[in-house]
């Protein structure tokens, strides 16, 4: 665990939650690497989502208390695969764009099709991201192969050009 998420971040309790749960936690740690730390936020928000117009009091120490209003979602924009989800923090409004992985777009052929394509896994050390969708026209290594840093695995190509993934 310490090799995959670093020595800071790991302890006992990390440990034990791995144990019994392991993709629970590698979910929880994936989560909270793109949200950030979410210890502070009252459990019942977390287990049951804030729904217009309802307000919470999170408090962040002595002296940082903030009510927060959750005043308006928007429709879902199907460029961009979001929704703007407009807080009240303290009677300001904040706007904040956010992906939504749940909303699926109508494919070409007529069916649901997700809307995002799946990124890198950030918590699996062999997960390999692309820069951008395309068409794999090289494998230079097999399985079980060792590879060095650096070294070419795959050429992509993508709008008449080539990329290669390392």
């Amino acid at each position: 665990l310490k090799e995959a998420y670093g020595d800071q971040r790991i302890t006992f309790k990390e440990v034990l939650s791995h144990a019994l749960y392991p993709q629970v936690f590698k979910d929880y740690l994936a989560f909270e690497k793109e949200y950030g730390t979410i210890e502070t936020l009252p459990t019942h928000v977390f287990l049951r989502p804030m729904q217009v117009g309802e307000e919470n009091l999170v408090n962040l120490g002595p002296g940082k208390d903030y009510y927060i209003r959750l005043a308006n979602i928007d429709g879902f924009n199907k460029d961009l695969g979001t929704r703007t989800v407009t807080l009240e923090v303290n009677g300001e409004k904040w706007f904040i764009r956010t992906p939504d992985t749940v909303t699926t777009l109508e494919s070409t052929s007529g069916g649901a099709a997700p809307k995002r394509r799946a990124k890198k896994d950030p918590t699996d050390k062999g997960s390999l991201g692309s820069p951008m969708p395309g068409v794999i026209v090289a494998v230079n290594v097999e399985e079980g192969d060792e590879v060095e840093e650096g070294q070419t695995l795959f050429k992509l190509s993508a709008m008449k050009m080539e990329t290669e993934l390392k």
